[in-house]
């Protein structure tokens, strides 16, 4: 694997030009570069400049809609929804993570369901927008079918992720990010781009066999089997069906069917913990990661750490020294 290092800002740039060059108005380009960035910066590449390409194939084959008008309706005062027009995800979770903001701040709790939308990026990205600003969060989404459900041989559930966010005082967020799948589907898009094997117990073959080739695999697995599933079924609940849409196989994939919207369904909680007594939430949770940090480590381990915490310290390098970017996708990134 060949990879080219490229300073945060100009990785930045390089999405940017690509988005707008495909049609997409400066502002969402914008956003959708942050998401991107955001996520190859901390080193979840399956959720980074990987995805430039694809965004830019929908839109030119119409399944995207590049100038939505998004809508706020308030169903209570700690309660609405968000309906994405068919834009991009990551634009609408960006306004819906606001509205929560907001919500949450006068009313304790902020509750934004998302619909009508499509691929958001990293959650992490909209869990660290509340943080920011001393608030939990909890966000999820529904994705196209792509898991088998736990004693299946075939697809049925999406990789469903979720993500809660929890403020530290002078510290960074502990953020909680990851897919009901055992591996994210992206990091399956990586593992071919850069040639690499998976894991066993990720992904199965067309038979229902358990495979280590990434080009093998057409089936991901839940993650701790039953649990994995479960919680990916409640995902669903949550955001395709609370909101109407659809779910699990009757969502329009992802890399097929790109002249359709894709219609998917989200769902942003945000907490302010200022509501909720007279003690620092952000305190304790300094406490606990402190406290973590002194549990002993298991044989292999230097230190036990919090999670976001090994995302943090690929930031800081990736501010040194730049954002490793395979050299396939810096080639088309830079292509005119």
């Amino acid at each position: 694997m060949t990879t080219t290092r490229i300073k945060i800002e100009a990785l930045h740039t390089l999405a940017f030009n690509k988005l707008q060059q495909a049609g997409y108005p400066d502002n969402i380009a914008t956003q959708v570069a942050d998401v991107l960035v955001h996520a190859d910066s901390r080193g979840v590449h399956s959720h980074g400049v990987i995805r430039v390409e694809h965004y830019c194939h929908r839109l030119s084959q119409g399944g995207m809609n590049p100038n939505p008008n998004m809508t706020i309706e308030k169903i209570s005062s700690s309660v609405a929804i968000l309906d994405g027009d068919d834009g991009m995800g990551h634009c609408a979770l960006i306004k819906a993570t606001e509205e929560a903001i907001s919500l949450a701040k006068e009313h304790a709790v902020g509750f934004v369901s998302i619909k009508n939308t499509s691929h958001c990026g990293a959650l992490s990205y909209f869990a660290q927008m509340a943080a920011d600003q001393g608030l939990i969060s909890i966000s999820m989404t529904q994705t196209d079918t792509c898991v088998a459900p736990f004693g299946g041989a075939e697809a049925f559930w999406g990789t469903n992720p979720i993500a809660f966010g929890f403020p530290v005082e002078n510290g960074h967020p502990v953020i909680i990010d990851m897919a009901t799948s055992a591996t994210a589907f992206g990091k399956l898009l990586h593992a071919k781009e850069t040639g690499q094997a998976i894991s066993l117990g990720l992904a199965i073959d067309k038979d229902g066999v358990e495979t280590t080739d990434p080009h093998a695999a057409t089936t991901l697995l839940p993650f701790g089997f039953h649990k994995g599933s479960g919680i990916a079924m409640a995902i669903d609940a949550l955001t395709g069906m609370l909101m109407g849409a659809n779910f699990s196989n009757h969502i329009v994939r992802m890399y097929d069917d790109y002249d359709k919207m894709r219609k998917l369904a989200s769902l942003m909680i945000v907490i302010d913990p200022s509501k909720f007594g007279g003690h620092s939430f952000s305190n304790m949770m300094a406490q606990m990661v402190s406290e973590l940090h002194q549990v002993k480590p298991a044989p292999g381990f230097d230190k036990v750490l919090a999670p976001n915490e090994p995302q943090i310290a690929y930031f800081e390098d990736c501010q040194k020294n730049g954002v490793p970017v395979t050299t396939s996708i810096y080639q088309y990134l830079t292509n005119h």
